[in-house]
């Protein structure tokens, strides 16, 4: 016997969040995050969002990739709405990019493959 489309979308998710190393903030960790004087990376998602699970190897190798250079985290909308709406966060998941004054600079909503992230950032000015 087969298994369904949705227990195997269902499997695929839960491997997802086996793998997740981006650590998720709550309201207080966000407001000390932006506040921290450089780049900041902050995906407005939450832990069984499909797309925001997706995500997250690309999150952890951002994370890599800039290394002191920017904070990469999870923020997670389901546990915090007041604090996601106040960011103006509509759908998850969505990415948002600060500079180092805490200005945002850049916002992406749903998937982001790689190479695109990638791109947005350097048009910021994080190469």
């Amino acid at each position: 016997m087969r298994p369904s489309p949705l227990f195997l979308a269902f499997a695929a998710v839960s491997a997802l969040q086996a793998q997740v190393t981006v650590p998720a903030l709550d309201p207080a960790g966000l407001a000390a995050t932006l506040k921290s004087r450089t780049w900041v990376i902050i995906e407005f998602g939450g832990p069984s969002c499909v797309p925001c699970v997706r995500m997250q190897p690309i999150l952890g190798e951002l994370q890599a990739h800039f290394g002191t250079r920017a904070l990469v985290r999870n923020f997670y909308v389901t546990q915090h709405p007041a604090e996601a709406r106040a960011h103006k966060v509509m759908a998850m998941p969505t990415q948002v990019v600060f500079d180092p004054s805490g200005k945002e600079v850049a916002r992406h909503i749903g998937f982001w493959p790689k190479a695109d992230f990638l791109e947005a950032l350097a048009k910021t000015g994080l190469k």
